[in-house]
């Protein structure tokens, strides 16, 4: 009879440990669901990731197993590319937090030996673990225009209407400072002046670190001077028609209580259009003559509907590219 009752009796000791190791993953699950990044953390994330980048320790960081990484749209191995030159952060740091979405962005400076360069990032967290990584790296000037981490640096600090709370009351819904955002796009896209983005009259745009707005000194010589246009007048004048296309609009990241919305897409340029007819008559040559394509990530500051300030870091790639991973969701 013994040996009858023990098979028995060993199955139910086996049945009770798996039901017992079954409620103690139960217990633990919801508690994990439930720890979400906070403002505070998401920000974190991004301070940790930058002291293991200069480290060029990935290993310092909660790392999800199946995580991804891209710099300049290129899927790379943790570790390689700026991770291995980055050398000091520098001095100027702007956060874009999303707790909804858990994500979080970063424009600013670090530095490569003596070289300051400039850093767009966006890391996604999933139970406390970073699951995506994607990065836009900018170093070298172009033309006159010195190098953007340089001109960044220079800066030392965001603007103001990038670090304010908007009151609960007056806080745009997420759809909302999307759809102003794009807008944006939509309005400089193969332009023809004759729709626009709703802008404040303050607006102001940097790029890689320049006043492309409002800064008559910066083109002085040019057959037509559009930087020294406010945000509006530019897109009213019809010159960004040379802009064929602006494609792959990703808005991951909307940060409500400060009126942010971080946007990625690719400015594609044809390169066929050899003279620019704006909207005063006038007729201009085109800037760009051949195929040309403009990585980008741009930040928008939006109050009461309107786009107050916008901050961009951008590259140039090869004509017609994707992002190696993101486009692909």
């Amino acid at each position: 009879m013994r040996n009858r009752r023990s098979p028995p009796f060993a199955l139910f000791t086996a049945a009770a440990r798996y039901a017992l190791v079954l409620a103690a993953c139960l217990c633990v699950a919801p508690s994990r669901a439930s720890d979400v990044c906070d403002r505070a953390c998401l920000q974190g994330m991004v301070d940790r990731y930058l002291s293991a980048m200069i480290a060029h320790d990935p290993n310092q960081l909660p790392l999800s197993r199946n995580v991804r990484f891209t710099e300049n749209g290129q899927e790379l191995r943790i570790g390689d590319g700026l991770w291995g030159t980055a050398s000091a952060s520098g001095k100027y740091k702007l956060y874009v937090v999303d707790t909804d979405a858990e994500q979080v962005g970063f424009f600013g400076t670090l530095f490569e030996g003596d070289n300051p360069i400039l850093l767009a990032l966006r890391l996604r967290i999933e139970y406390g673990l970073i699951s995506e990584i994607e990065t836009i790296v900018a170093r070298g000037g172009t033309g006159n225009l010195p190098a953007p981490g340089k001109s960044v640096e220079e800066r030392g600090a965001p603007r103001a209407q990038f670090l304010r709370s908007v009151p609960e009351r007056k806080r745009m819904s997420r759809a909302d400072l999307v759809r102003v955002a794009d807008s944006y796009f939509t309005g400089l896209g193969g332009n023809t002046g004759h729709n626009t983005a709703p802008f404040a009259r303050t607006c102001n745009r940097l790029e890689n670190g320049i006043q492309t707005t409002n800064n008559p000194t910066l083109r002085p010589g040019s057959p037509y001077n559009v930087v020294a246009l406010d945000c509006e007048a530019q897109q009213k004048s019809g010159f960004y028609s040379f802009v064929t296309e602006i494609r792959n609009r990703r808005y991951p990241i909307v940060d409500r209580q400060r009126g942010l919305a971080l946007a990625f897409a690719f400015f594609e340029h044809a390169g066929r259009l050899k003279e620019i007819h704006l909207t005063d008559g006038r007729t201009v040559p085109a800037p760009f003559r051949s195929p040309l394509t403009f990585q980008i990530a741009e930040l928008f500051q939006i109050d009461d509907g309107k786009i107050d300030q916008i901050e961009a870091v951008l590259n140039t790639v090869p004509y017609g590219m994707r992002s190696a991973v993101w486009d692909a969701h």
